[in-house]
């Protein structure tokens, strides 16, 4: 009877231990029915110290203080107390019933989560005392007094035509931090990223007819690729403002805190018009804007196998860089060379202007004067909206001393043939030939010859072996060919490692590239959305799908944000990772 009852007080005591001991991990909040203009407090409490605290996502809240963290310890009637908890202050921003999701810590190697919360937000609440109400009219004026805006040169651009969209944050109050929640995506342009300083400077501008300053955050040259109405995202920013409260310090110093709101530009409408047809010539050059045309030979007079340099310049104002060149062409006496190009074009609020040069190196053959034929380049005028045409007359070339050319290839592009060097003549004198003797049995090249290939056989069993050993290693051959063909396209972003600007550039251009090629997409499909979709089309995983989108955020946010604070190399370790990773999951 004494064992029994023994062992159902070890039971009772294990249980209660057992009771003791258990983890508690709650979630709770000062108020479930709070007015608009009111802050809630949620508060996350552990019985049980932890680590890898991650907090839920506050939709529909702005985090206006936190994470604030406390501990309290107590020791009663020899048992010890643990409590920890983590406070986040937040601040609606519309009515209605929202749901605040779980947070999760690790305990002992276990992981723990909330129960979700439900907060009901009403109308706000007037508030009765005066002050409280006057530091709210300052807030909202504060608040008020920042515009975020995108100022187009043209809205109505034929296609090509340079226009230039430029990012201003207008504000009079202290601006803390931005942080861009949306970047907008130039579908159906090509896109030109104008270099600002790291750190903008600010002016003064009028705003509505109202002094206020402004810094530029962002300045791009866009060029219509297709005529129609063309829609550019709004670009979205969760700026930070340094806000008075009205109250002062101990020293008497004003005080100030910190309120968080989104601004955005809006949706911009581009209306693109085709290039006329009428009077259109059948060499234009693809330019659109306003250009001049050269063509400057280093000399006109020289000798036969002398070097001159031929210089074809398209200078002005429009898409340089889009437009082609004109080719020369020449006598065949006159031999040419491929060009070598150079563009000096830089671009602003006025679009793109400079010049773009193609250099040609020619070599004479022969003595006696020749000819560069005349040359046209074709463009439309944006300033009278017509196309006009540029001709350079023919260049006489004149060849002073060297080989004459030969009467019979007066023709270009004729090769006349000696005929003493088509035709031989037969040999007339016999010649007598020794009697054949072997001059290999028994000798040194036998014996070599005779044990290579006793001494080839193990070398090729060996190779096989390793061969095989090799081929049947799969996943292995897979994410080496993987990784070379990462480093393929990376390659442009490897030459620039050291240019934030470029890199990022050339990443963007690697990642588009890719999926270009793997997907067989066009440029006009290639929005985040367009994109997720066709990869979850590919089965392509979730995980894979995630780690290439985070990278091509990173990539438009580092070109975008005026700072430094970017890891280039990670970025580009990541690329081959995520990269590779694709190129295993399409196959």
């Amino acid at each position: 009877m004494k064992t029994l009852r023994y062992y159902i007080l070890l039971i009772a005591l294990i249980c209660t231990q057992a009771i003791l001991a258990q983890v508690s991990f709650e979630a709770a909040v000062s108020r479930d029915n709070i007015p608009l203009n009111e802050n809630i407090r949620v508060d996350f409490a552990m019985n049980q110290d932890g680590d890898n605290f991650a907090p839920p996502r506050f939709d529909n809240f702005t985090v206006v203080g936190g994470p604030n963290q406390s501990v309290s310890y107590s020791w009663v009637n020899g048992k010890k107390s643990f409590n920890k908890t983590y406070s986040y202050f937040l601040q609606a921003k519309k009515k209605g019933t929202f749901t605040i999701g779980a947070a999760s810590i690790e305990i002992e190697g276990q992981v723990y989560k909330t129960k979700p919360i439900s907060v009901t937000i009403t109308d706000a609440v007037v508030r009765q005392d005066p002050r409280q109400q006057q530091y709210n009219q300052v807030q909202q004026q504060a608040l008020a007094d920042i515009h975020l805006v995108a100022e187009v040169s043209n809205t109505n651009p034929y296609i090509n035509e340079p226009l230039t969209i430029t990012y201003k944050l207008y504000f009079n109050t202290n601006i803390a931090g931005f942080t861009g929640q949306k970047i907008p995506n130039y579908e159906k342009f090509w896109v030109h990223n104008v270099e600002l300083p790291k750190r903008p400077d600010v002016k003064i501008g009028k705003f509505k007819g109202k002094e206020t300053n402004f810094i530029v955050l962002k300045q791009d040259v866009l060029m219509p690729q297709e005529a129609g109405t063309l829609t550019i995202d709004p670009l979205v920013l969760l700026i930070q403002a340094e806000i008075p409260t009205g109250r002062r310090d101990f020293f008497g110093y004003p005080e100030f805190g910190y309120m968080e709101k989104d601004y955005s530009t809006g949706k911009i409408t581009i209306r693109a018009k085709d290039l006329p047809e009428a009077g259109k010539p059948a060499n234009f050059s693809g330019g659109v804007g306003t250009f001049d045309f050269k063509v400057t030979p280093t000399k006109t007079s020289l000798k036969a196998g002398e070097q001159l340099n031929l210089k074809l310049e398209v200078s002005g104002k429009g898409n340089l860089n889009l437009l082609t060149m004109p080719t020369p062409t020449a006598h065949s006496a006159l031999e040419m060379y491929d060009p070598t190009t150079a563009d000096k074009i830089t671009s602003g609020t006025g679009g793109m202007q400079g010049s773009r040069i193609s250099n040609y190196t020619i070599i004479p053959q022969y003595k006696g004067d020749y000819a560069i034929d005349p040359m046209e380049f074709s463009y439309f005028d944006l300033n009278n909206k017509k196309y006009k045409t540029i001709n350079i007359d023919s260049l006489a070339i004149h060849v002073l001393d060297g080989p004459m050319l030969p009467k019979n290839n007066e023709a270009k592009n004729t090769t006349v043939v000696d005929k003493n060097e088509l035709f031989q003549a037969n040999a007339t004198k016999a010649s007598i030939v020794k009697p054949y003797s072997s001059t290999y049995w028994d000798t040194t090249l036998f014996y070599i010859l005779t044990a290579l290939p006793f001494v080839l056989i193990p070398c090729f069993i060996l190779f096989i072996t390793m061969r095989r050993r090799s081929a049947s290693d799969l996943d292995g051959i897979r994410l080496r060919n993987n990784n070379r063909l990462a480093k393929k396209y990376l390659g442009e972003a490897k030459k620039n490692i050291n240019n934030k600007e470029l890199f990022y550039e050339a990443l963007e251009r690697c990642l588009h590239n890719f999926l270009k090629a793997k997907l067989d997409m066009v440029t006009s499909e290639m929005s985040n959305d367009n994109i997720a979709e066709i990869l979850v089309d590919k089965n392509i995983t979730e995980e894979a799908i995630k780690g290439f989108m985070d990278l091509k955020n990173a990539c438009e946010w580092a070109r975008y944000a005026p700072t430094d604070q970017v890891n280039i190399n990670k970025d580009y370790d990541t690329a081959i990772t995520v990269i590779s990773e694709l190129e295993k999951q399409f196959k």
